[in-house]
């Protein structure tokens, strides 16, 4: 049964497990050259390291679920041979390839319209399928997520946005007592096919309401699945997959 679907990406440049000797090559300053240390995302589901030393492994597996029928979102992709992309890309990608498949996906949240989010992840997707499909909303996470699981209860799949990871605990009724809980309570009238994102972390150095790692909060609530993505490649799937 659809569930609600909690997704949240960590800041800054995402990097696989490594020995400590290797580990001065991940800190990496500039945008070039963590161009340099990312992961190739590949439309044939390959996926190899950049970085020059480095062994091919397989570091990521069954990171994208697919779904039956020749509209399958895990069995299309706009990528080519393969292209660079930073997480907060492939997240965009993720999302423009379900809005592109299915006009009943939609966005909210806080900056996600012509701004273009504050990570970035929903940059040029307003002016490409409107404001009523990517709607911004006032600084009200209780609300919007509310709103968003209206949305969800008439039939469309909208994802909600929370700006950073540590406020949507101002949420915390909707995803607990509403995302999690209303298909049950309804006797299984109601399905709630909602995705909830964010950032977390500290990565951008941010201050401390901004640089939350509240996973184990959001565990707890049952009713919702959550996902945590580690690597480029796996954010675009789990998103995709999520939606």
């Amino acid at each position: 049964m659809p569930m609600a679907t909690t997704h949240f990406q960590g800041l800054g440049v995402v990097t696989p497990s490594f020995s400590s000797s290797h580990s001065n090559k991940f800190l990496l300053s500039s945008r070039s050259e963590r161009k340099d240390g990312i992961f190739m995302v590949r439309s044939d589901a390959a996926r190899v390291l950049k970085t020059e030393g480095r062994k091919h492994e397989l570091l990521v597996t069954n990171a994208v679920a697919t779904k039956g029928g020749a509209s399958s979102a895990a069995s299309t992709s706009k990528s080519g041979s393969g292209h660079e992309l930073l997480l907060f890309e492939a997240l965009r990608e993720g999302l423009e390839e379900e809005m592109e498949r299915d006009p009943c996906v939609c966005v909210m949240g806080e900056d996600v319209g012509h701004y273009g989010g504050s990570y970035k992840v929903t940059k040029g997707l307003a002016p490409k399928f409107g404001d009523l499909r990517v709607l911004d909303t006032p600084i009200a996470e209780n609300a919007f997520t509310g709103m968003g699981i209206g949305a969800a209860m008439t039939g469309l799949r909208p994802v909600v946005e929370g700006m950073n990871m540590g406020f949507l605990l101002l949420a915390f009724n909707q995803i607990s007592n509403n995302c999690g809980m209303l298909h049950y309570t309804s006797g299984g009238q109601f399905k709630i096919p909602i995705v909830i994102r964010g950032p977390g972390g500290v990565g951008r150095q941010l201050g401390a309401e901004h640089s939350q790692r509240l996973e184990s909060y959001f565990q707890s609530i049952p009713g919702i699945q959550m996902v945590a993505c580690s690597t480029p490649y796996n954010a675009k799937g789990l998103m995709k997959a999520a939606i």
